[in-house]
């Protein structure tokens, strides 16, 4: 085994509890649609939470191809990125447990936008990573990581419903672009 298998097992753990916790709050709102009617902005936003979870697995591969060595520095910003990104899916929808009858975007507007701050955090910490190790060479990531981490944090303050709809429309779009173009995509040329 490989130091790098053995320093992601940590991240596998946290990573496979959030896909898990997405999957099931899912599966629970679909289930009790008549306690929840469904609206696009929170199941928008736990998808994108999902295909970053699933993304940071192609990252840490980008990652270990630029690390001569790894140390407890990018260990721990690794461990707190995969700790944000579990809380922005976790916090997104109402857990299974939940018996409170409304519209999932109510829900969403009085206590899962908390998830679209966790989420800025995620990105906000790959640019700190980015810049602390990796500098120029990841000038365009870091450009559309504060983007999205913008966005995110203006889709949690904007109170007008069309506002905030815009914000996720656009959060979407940016998101397409960069797995197209700008995040580790599913390969492992380098």
């Amino acid at each position: 085994m490989s130091s790098f298998e053995l320093i992601t097992i940590t991240f596998s753990f946290i990573l496979g509890l959030g896909v898990a916790q997405i999957l099931r709050s899912v599966a629970y709102v679909v289930r009790e649609k008549d306690q929840y009617r469904l609206h696009w902005i929170p199941l928008t936003m736990v998808t994108l939470v999902l295909a970053f979870q699933i993304q940071f697995w192609f990252a840490l591969f980008v990652v270990d191809s630029f690390l001569d060595h790894w140390n407890w520095l990018v260990y721990t910003i690794l461990l707190c990125l995969a700790i944000v990104i579990f809380l922005a899916g976790a916090t997104a929808l109402p857990p299974p447990a939940s018996k409170r009858t409304s519209d999932l975007i109510e829900d969403f507007n009085s206590r899962g936008k908390i998830s679209l701050l966790f989420f800025a955090a995620y990105f906000l910490g790959w640019d700190i990573l980015a810049v602390m190790f990796w500098g120029p060479r990841m000038g365009l990531l870091a450009v559309v990581n504060i983007i999205m981490a913008a966005l995110s944090i203006a889709a949690y303050i904007v109170e007008q419903p069309r506002a905030r709809s815009l914000l996720h429309g656009v959060l979407i779009a940016l998101t397409i672009f960069g797995m197209i173009g700008v995040w580790a995509t599913p390969s492992l040329d380098w």
